[in-house]
């Protein structure tokens, strides 16, 4: 993909992006052998988490503002094997309430994997880390996390602290930690992996991945995967905006269920995370696993695809190099997000009002916006950046 500076080629982007939808309906892992989950789940299917010697479900529960126990345990009897969470996410309620469930169905810990981990910038001291472990543990209530990662990873520097390897590497030998992961879903992701890679290190990667967003993401998978480091991805509804087209679903189309079809046509993806709100929720995407994306489907996706192009926020923080005032362009419009199309509004407002000061978008609408011209994908950066703030701050613009 054809760069100047940090700006990603327009022209690029766009052929990329044709070439990688215009295959959508053929990409398909294969058969695979069916495996029942071990509450007795009969339409789950199971891949391989790299070389780390476990075997996750294709769907995981992304458990991301959800502290529901018995939605969690319908989720294990669909056959959902797999837990993606964090310390953070709503102050440990979380991980406690994951915990719960595994206790009230009686399912074997072994049975399970569980990711979790939590924010550690480069300088967090060693014992820090090993505390956030021995805190997620008692959460859990479990002797053992199978992978934890460094989450909200942004730039190469995040992936090359020593004292997160040294951390990660106590807790191994003490049996507190299978296998060490990096999640992120920032605009410099594409420089964390491959600089993961490059370390090699890191045995599994979690990011956003979806069919808009950076077609080049493709070939890291497949360099990684090379290297035996598997991937757990998540996001892949591209902002999760089929609401706004209208009679996207015609024809009884599930956006959901074709968004995580496509992820799975990639053999070099282990599973993808998906947030579970609730019961109808589990039925309609564990009824996607298994099934080739049909041509319905890949039709549904180019066309959400032609007209989000230019609309959906990749938070590649290319634009905030042409903000005056230093507003953090890439937070702010994914905290809009969280707010309008995932149901977080809560979380959405706290994250925002936790912004340094200066770093909100309360100065926007004294800007020209030099931000429009910084968007490699043609959006209109300033109106966005309005409008999150109405929705995210009580204070007017």
């Amino acid at each position: 993909m054809k760069r100047t500076g940090n700006r990603i080629d327009r022209r690029s982007f766009l052929q990329l992006a044709a070439a990688t939808t215009s295959g959508l309906a053929l990409w398909g892992c294969g058969p695979r052998k069916k495996e029942a989950g071990p509450a007795g789940g009969t339409g789950m299917r199971y891949r391989e988490l790299g070389k780390t010697g476990l075997k996750v479900s294709e769907l995981t529960f992304g458990a991301h503002g959800v502290d529901n126990a018995p939605l969690m345990r319908a989720a294990i009897d669909a056959g959902v094997t797999t837990f993606f969470t964090s310390g953070e996410y709503l102050d440990g309620r979380e991980e406690a309430a994951l915990g719960r469930a595994i206790r009230a169905i009686g399912v074997r810990r072994n049975d399970l994997v569980i990711v979790t981990g939590a924010t550690m910038r480069p300088g967090t001291p060693k014992q820090r880390i090993l505390d956030s472990i021995d805190r997620s543990l008692g959460r859990l209530g479990t002797d053992h996390i199978d992978v934890y990662g460094t989450f909200e990873v942004c730039t190469p520097s995040d992936v090359r602290d020593e004292a997160w390897f040294d951390a990660i590497e106590e807790a191994k030998r003490a049996g507190k930690v299978g296998h060490m992961a990096l999640s992120g879903h920032c605009g410099g992701m594409q420089e964390c992996l491959n600089a993961a890679i490059e370390d090699g290190r890191f045995e599994v990667f979690l990011f956003k991945y979806d069919f808009v967003s950076y077609p080049d993401q493709a070939e890291i998978l497949r360099r990684a995967a090379e290297r035996g480091m598997g991937a757990i991805v998540f996001k892949v509804n591209a902002g999760n905006r089929a609401g706004e087209i209208k009679d996207l679903e015609a024809g009884g189309l599930s956006f959901r269920q074709a968004t995580v079809k496509w992820a799975l046509g990639n053999p070099d993806v282990s599973s993808v995370a998906v947030t579970i709100t609730n019961f109808d929720r589990i039925k309609e995407l564990t009824a996607a696993v298994g099934v080739k994306l049909s041509q319905s489907e890949a039709d549904m996706l180019r066309r959400y695809r032609d007209e989000m192009i230019g609309q959906y926020c990749r938070f590649c923080r290319t634009c905030e190099a042409r903000c005056p005032r230093g507003v953090a362009v890439a937070d702010v419009m994914r905290y809009a997000m969280y707010f309008k199309y995932y149901g977080r509004e809560k979380e959405a407002m706290r994250r925002y009002r936790a912004l340094p000061a200066g770093r909100s978008a309360s100065a926007c609408a004294r800007c020209a916006g030099q931000c429009d011209a910084g968007c490699p994908f043609g959006r209109r950066t300033r109106d966005g950046l309005l409008e999150a703030h109405r929705l995210l701050d009580f204070a007017p613009v």
